[in-house]
């Protein structure tokens, strides 16, 4: 799952695609659009606190800036795209101080993801799919005031958190660095991110620490440090409460499951 926006989403026409299964992923929030296509099943998704249940042929689109987390129950397979800005620079110039009161589109074209997903497909044609799914958004809602000092904080404390997971980051720190009352940002972190900041910040790291399981041959000693973890042990602890599995047996079912691939030894 895409997190990482800090070094992505300043480029230009930047343009990411993930298809899952079982989509879950924690509150988070970043300078982009994001766009998911419920493709079959059923698809939890919440933002800035409003429920949306997708299903098959269901799309939502969220505009940058708000705090948005998926869930499944049972079953649930979805394509997610993530575009910046620049694709769609008229729209966000009319729309980036406001909220749009209906972001749920009750069917999409399905030849829109081929046509987004198609390296060969040139820009300007990408380009009028991203138009056409924020002007039907567009047609169907109100443009509602944004709350400017939330929208401040929340995205001021996804980048630093974005920034500097991997180091030793404590909430009482922040307060002090952003100007608030430890006890105001903590009460505000919770009710917005939906746990504590300690909690966030372990899911954050884990998230974290499976990709380059999945995606590295760093040994697990390497990734539990790279991760922002200051012990192995304290690692292989939260790595298990999160996933059930300790890093070991995770990175073997997952290599387990893909083609032939050399792994250095931990």
């Amino acid at each position: 799952m895409v997190m990482y926006e800090f070094d992505r989403s300043n480029k230009n026409e930047y343009l990411y695609h993930q298809n899952n299964q079982n989509l879950e992923f924690i509150k988070h929030t970043h300078k982009s659009y994001e766009i998911v296509f419920c493709l079959d099943g059923e698809l939890l998704c919440e933002v800035d606190n409003k429920k949306y249940v997708l299903k098959k042929g269901n799309a939502l689109l969220i505009l940058p800036g708000h705090i948005h987390s998926y869930s499944t129950n049972e079953y649930s397979k979805s394509y997610l795209c993530v575009f910046s800005t620049d694709w769609v620079n008229s729209f966000y110039k009319m729309t980036k101080d406001t909220k749009l009161s209906n972001i749920l589109l009750e069917s999409h074209d399905s030849d829109d993801i081929e046509i987004l997903t198609n390296d060969k497909i040139n820009h300007f044609i990408k380009k009028g799919i991203f138009y056409k799914i924020c002007g039907k958004i567009f047609e169907q809602s109100e443009m509602l005031p944004n709350d400017s000092s939330y929208f401040l904080l929340t995205n001021s404390l996804s980048l630093y958190i974005e920034n500097n997971f991997t180091k030793d980051i404590k909430l009482k720190n922040i307060a002090k660095e952003f100007g608030y009352d430890y006890s105001y940002l903590s009460t505000f972190f919770n009710h917005n991110f939906g746990m504590d900041f300690s909690s966030y910040i372990n899911k954050y790291r884990i998230q974290y620490a499976t990709s380059l399981l999945e995606s590295s041959i760093e040994s697990i000693t390497e990734i539990a440090f790279k991760s922002g973890f200051s012990t192995i042990r304290n690692f292989n602890r939260v790595f298990k409460e999160e996933t059930g599995f300790s890093p070991r047996e995770y990175r073997i079912n997952y290599l387990s499951q893909q083609p032939s691939v050399k792994k250095k030894n931990d």
